[in-house]
């Protein structure tokens, strides 16, 4: 079989078995030392699904070299930092909560008052992924919060390496936050270890910068790189005043409230030509404007020439 065909093919069925494999290595390695120490699991998926990136390669590719010290700083504040300065900060105040008002360190007396252990786990994947849907919309109409995740919406071209380019507030708001009060309320912690992954793995493959094919079921369920491209697309589709397609693990809260947007033509779906900032601000390689600009501490003088992006 040529290469091309082959390559075609397998782009049909990559998705269900990179999402599987994902899923196995983060599970299999999340008690091992090296894991909790480096995070090896992410690092090994993020590099693979780079490499990938280079077999199956996206028609409306645009090049990130100009801004790839700014992705590797901010996957690294976001993977390794973030999460532990959040938990530092809010954690002591959740704690106090039921300590001062129950007498106990969580809301609920024992995990088994929540259900049975496989219902844990089902409701936390709800809970999680609604809660992240409407954050995700409120980040986008929010005047403050917009401030703080446009810096996302900059990226000219999805690329794994730029999955977590965001402010570490805008991140943590919606991809930290719900983990920790679940926590707290008292869910089962292995439930809440066994779904980590299931919905991490989700938001990384969403911007998984490959030129696959999904399928309808697939593209209805999940967030797939065709479905997450429309959420930034350079131009936001009539009938939408912000956005669409706000999903971060799963589509159908989309398609529940009404703004799945992924055109097909001839049963194909369609893909946006450009994306990137609505307004069409470039993008923006310097980290620390990033960090600080949202909260007004970024000194004009620090300002330089953005690089123009290689063709």
């Amino acid at each position: 079989m040529p290469v091309r065909k082959l390559i075609f093919f397998s782009s049909l069925i990559i998705l269900p078995v990179l999402y599987l494999a994902m899923y196995l290595v983060e599970v299999g390695t999340r008690h091992q030392p090296i894991a909790q120490t480096l995070k090896f699991e992410a690092l090994l998926v993020l590099f693979v699904m780079m490499a990938l990136e280079q077999v199956y390669g996206y028609r409306y590719a645009v090049s990130q070299r100009f801004v790839l010290a700014r992705d590797i700083t901010a996957t690294a504040v976001n993977k390794y930092l973030t999460g532990a300065a959040l938990a530092f900060l809010v954690l002591p105040l959740l704690l106090y909560l039921p300590q001062h008002f129950l007498g106990r360190k969580v809301f609920i007396a024992s995990p088994g008052a929540l259900g049975p252990f496989w219902l844990q786990v089902i409701l936390i994947l709800l809970i999680v992924s609604f809660f992240r849907y409407w954050m995700h919309r409120w980040q986008h109409s929010n005047e403050f919060l917009w401030k703080l995740h446009s810096y996302h919406h900059r990226i000219t071209d999805l690329r794994a390496l730029n999955t977590e380019v965001s402010n570490p507030l805008d991140f943590a708001l919606r991809n930290i936050l719900i983990f920790i009060v679940l926590g707290v309320v008292g869910f089962d912690p292995l439930a809440i270890i066994l779904t980590v992954p299931a919905t991490n793995i989700s938001g990384q493959i969403s911007h998984w910068g490959a030129n696959i094919r999904a399928g309808r079921l697939l593209n209805t369920i999940f967030v797939t790189p065709e479905v997450h491209r429309w959420h930034h697309s350079a131009i936001i589709p009539d009938g939408h005043k912000y956005s669409v397609n706000y999903g971060v693990e799963f589509a159908f809260w989309d398609i529940l409230f009404g703004t799945y947007h992924l055109p097909q033509e001839n049963g194909v779906p369609l893909q946006p030509e450009r994306l990137g900032h609505p307004s069409g601000i470039g993008d923006e390689p310097n980290y620390l404007k990033l960090l600080l600009a949202p909260f007004g501490l970024y000194p004009r003088a620090w300002d330089k020439p953005a690089p123009v992006p290689a063709e």
